[in-house]
């Protein structure tokens, strides 16, 4: 009763500022994944002010939360998350250009939907992102890349919160952007903002860039199927995917959870695999990968449950 009572609480402090909220929200319809059982709060500010009072009823009340743009790189539990999911992809997701060459995204914004903006104002240097699923904030958090480009070849600075709720202004080079790694996926922060240096260049030539990554991609990866994308990073000197279909990986199932057999490196729901299946099957991938080459795959994807559960 005292979690009833306190969640009660948050949310109606939510209702009485005017965020839009809900209780009891199956996370599995805000995953690419589509896993996940109920968070208690799922809240969708739509400014900044919104977001630091999410952050400032969970502290007042010590309710865990966790950031939520586009729910592509991320596992949700099946037990649910008994804390405040604060969802950005819905209320927080502009994009606009600022003078010539630079565009300012909220974080909820859809990476793709500002390499799209970039591409219909003739500006290059996001093609690469034109098909990754996951939101602006996502993006930087990992340092999200494809095709040989990366976020930080043209980030130029983030605004962002720490985990009390004050705000920042950081330029690219102040954020430790390395293969997928951030500041903040080392010490934590949301990030609000990010803005782009672009160049310009002519509209044809960047928008038959993009038909030809996006056919890249239909071709080799499972874009019909639910996934979080590619499951593991890529370990130094190798490629997850090679090492896992050369360890006869393919096709290996838990359950519905399932290695796809058109791309090794992603880990696919076939419809009804549970978290704990899931994790089940990346565990036996990296066991015997790590078995079979020596080779120790590390995950990409974040784990969305609360802290002092296993």
């Amino acid at each position: 009763m005292i979690y009833v009572d306190i969640f009660e609480k948050a949310y109606q402090f939510l209702q009485d500022e005017g965020i839009a909220a809900r209780r009891h929200i199956e996370l599995k319809q805000y995953t690419t994944l589509h896993i996940g059982g109920e968070a208690q709060i799922l809240a969708e500010p739509s400014s900044i002010t919104q977001i630091q009072q999410c952050l400032a009823v969970c502290k007042q009340h010590r309710i865990e939360w966790f950031l939520l743009g586009n729910g592509s790189n991320v596992l949700a539990m099946d037990e649910g998350f008994q804390g405040m999911v604060i969802v950005l992809a819905t209320n927080f997701n502009s994009i606009r250009l600022e003078k010539e060459n630079r565009v300012r995204a909220q974080s909820g914004a859809a990476i793709k939907a500002v390499s799209a903006f970039c591409a219909a104002h003739s500006l290059s240097g996001l093609e690469f992102a034109c098909g990754i699923p996951g939101s602006v904030g996502g993006a930087v958090y990992m340092n999200a890349g494809a095709y040989g480009g990366e976020t930080k070849d043209v980030l130029l600075e983030v605004v962002w919160l720490d985990e009390n709720g004050s705000l920042h202004t950081s330029c690219a080079a102040q954020l430790e952007l390395s293969y997928r790694h951030s500041r903040f996926s080392k010490h934590g922060g949301i990030v609000l903002e990010a803005v782009y240096a672009l160049i310009p260049g002519r509209q044809e030539a960047i928008v038959a860039q993009m038909e030809e990554l996006m056919r890249r991609r239909r071709e080799k990866q499972p874009l019909d199927a639910y996934s979080a994308g590619s499951t593991f990073k890529r370990p130094q000197g190798n490629y997850a995917s090679a090492l896992i279909r050369d360890a006869g990986l393919m096709g290996t199932e838990v359950h519905d959870a399932q290695v796809s057999t058109k791309h090794a490196g992603f880990l696919i729901n076939r419809g009804a695999a549970s978290s704990q299946d899931f994790l089940e099957l990346i565990h036996r991938v990296q066991q015997e990968v790590k078995e079979h080459s020596g080779y120790e795959l590390e995950c990409e994807i974040r784990f969305l449950r609360n802290e002092h559960r296993s």
